[in-house]
């Protein structure tokens, strides 16, 4: 081995242990867990909360949850309507847990017909550089002495994701359609704005909880079969057997669009993360929009 890569190799080493026991973090959901991840890296031991492959939205903390929760340092969490429990909870916790909403200065989209936000905002790159700053703000309160570590994995991770909208805006901008047929809830409004696209679904929800209609699973088919739609798409961790009924109905093939809520057991043992999922989409997207 050559001089150059010993001494940083020791120089590597002698930083990490230079920083102490990490700190636990907790994060609720996917997309919170692989920022948390790019943050603090050695520093910090995160874990998500979410079992592999579990649905996110009706997920409620078991009592084995609760207590890594309160012998954590940081609890990080998306906002109210996507993880209710977390201010149920709160009260009980010790003050040594930061509690960190990553939705924290973010303007949401509010759903009329059903009265909360939609808390999907990881879904557009630039709102998730905002919660990206609520993450770095939540290690800076629970280890302060580490500032400068994690402001500038801050700084580096943002530029990734930066980068990641600039090619997600370029890539759309020649597209045939942008009209997005998904057999999915309510998940990529953020996305669908920014990026100027327009999303019919046939759910009139934010929640996978709520079926939709056989009329509006009706006037769905008919608008793809009016409009010659060669792809629908469908949504991860859900069954797709309505992505499956209108393919059959209409010919239409189906593309995974993946909201990222969380991951399955292969996908995160291979170690896949946020900006590799939104690639993903991004191909998924340009192949099924073409006329």
């Amino acid at each position: 081995m050559n001089r150059l890569f010993i001494t940083t190799f020791f120089t590597l080493i002698l930083t990490v242990l230079s920083f102490g026991e990490k700190i636990k973090v907790i994060a609720t959901i996917f997309p919170n867990y692989d920022f948390a991840r790019n943050i603090g890296k050695e520093m910090a031991e995160v874990t998500l909360l979410l079992p592999p492959g579990v649905e996110a939205h009706s997920y409620e903390p078991t009592p084995r949850d609760m207590v890594r929760i309160t012998t954590s340092d940081i609890l990080l969490y998306t906002g109210e309507d996507m993880e209710p429990w977390v201010h149920r909870m709160s009260r009980n916790l010790p003050d040594s847990v930061t509690i960190c909403d990553l939705s924290h200065g973010v303007n949401k989209v509010e759903d009329e017909d059903h009265g909360h936000s939609d808390p999907h905002i990881w879904t557009d790159p630039l709102l998730a550089m905002q919660m990206v700053d609520n993450v770095t703000e939540a290690f800076i309160q629970a280890d302060p002495k580490n500032r400068e570590y994690y402001t500038q994995n801050s700084k580096a991770y943002k530029n990734k994701l930066y980068q990641l909208h600039q090619k997600i805006e370029k890539e759309l901008s020649s597209i045939d359609r942008r009209d997005v047929v998904f057999a999915g809830h309510m998940v990529f409004g953020y996305f669908a704005k920014r990026y100027d696209l327009t999303f019919t679904t046939p759910y009139r929800s934010f929640s996978p909880d709520a079926e939709p209609t056989p009329r509006r699973m009706a006037e769905l088919i008919t608008t793809i079969k009016k409009g010659g739609y060669s792809h629908i798409y469908f949504e991860e961790l859900i069954n797709p057997k309505s992505a499956k009924l209108i393919a059959r109905e209409t010919g239409a093939e189906i593309l995974l669009l993946h909201g990222a809520h969380n991951l399955s057991k292969e996908d995160l043992k291979a170690g896949k993360s946020y900006i590799d999922i939104m690639e993903g989409n991004l191909k998924n997207l340009k192949r099924g929009l073409k006329k």
